[in-house]
């Protein structure tokens, strides 16, 4: 397939399954974006892909996912503050920033080298993000950071109860948290929303919607959990890097 088709086709699914204002700038942005992941990739180990279509429809549609939880709850022309946690390849906040860019958005990654495609892409694109390369514990307990956030978004990060721990100290009152999930993992006795009660409790932090959806040629059953702020954090938290990991609340 073409690659003007490829992104075509891409453009009339997310118009139809996800945001119906994907414009013909935010596909060219994402046109930009997907080059730049399949170029550094070669080099760096940025993200998993079996194929081109799958790069857009696992990784770019997933990700546009959490735009549409933001512009359900605040409408898609919002000025916000957000922040991806462990963001990697910049998935979900660029495709997020991509599809509202009157956000204010701030990467966070521990990777230096992964910084380093992120500021390519920035300058690239032209998106105006701010790149922070630090551990989020560490930013979590910095006054310029701690509750200053309006939404924090996290994908792909397998342990439940430290990504809690990490993202919503970031959270101002009344913010929102938004996780991507497989429906196996939210739901999982071990991992899952079951094993996670008493560290939003800690932290003040409840779930307020579960977003189910489906995606081209993927098997498994994915979801966003939306948590919300109600309460300041306690101050302990986050704990120290590796802490949460080794005693999850």
């Amino acid at each position: 397939m073409e690659k003007e088709e490829l992104f075509s086709d891409f453009q009339k699914y997310a118009l139809t399954n996800i945001i119906n204002f994907f414009s013909q700038e935010m596909k060219d942005k994402f046109e930009a974006y997907f080059s730049e992941l399949v170029e550094w990739n070669k080099i760096l180990n940025l993200i998993s892909f079996k194929s081109e279509k799958d790069l857009i429809y696992r990784h770019f549609c997933d990700a546009l996912y959490g735009a549409k939880a933001i512009s359900d709850i605040t409408g898609k022309d919002a000025v916000l503050k957000v922040a991806d946690i462990g963001t990697g390849s910049g998935m979900p906040g660029i495709p997020v920033k991509i599809a509202l860019p009157n956000i204010k958005l701030t990467l966070v990654e521990s990777i230096t080298k992964k910084c380093k495609f992120l500021e390519n892409v920035n300058n690239k694109l032209d998106l105006s993000m701010d790149i922070l390369n630090s551990r989020a514990e560490e930013i979590g307990q910095k006054p310029k950071y701690r509750q200053r956030y309006d939404f924090v978004l996290s994908r792909a990060v397998s342990k439940f109860s430290p990504n809690l721990e990490i993202s919503i100290p970031l959270l101002k009152v009344g913010g929102y948290f938004v996780a991507h999930k497989t429906k196996k993992s939210a739901e999982s006795l071990e991992e899952g929303l079951p094993a996670v009660e008493n560290a939003l409790k800690h932290l003040g932090a409840k779930l307020e919607q579960t977003i189910p959806y489906n995606l081209p040629q993927q098997e498994l059953d994915y979801c966003i959990l939306v948590f919300k702020k109600y309460k300041d954090t306690s101050s302990q938290f986050p704990r120290k890097p590796g802490t949460p990991e080794k005693k999850p609340l």
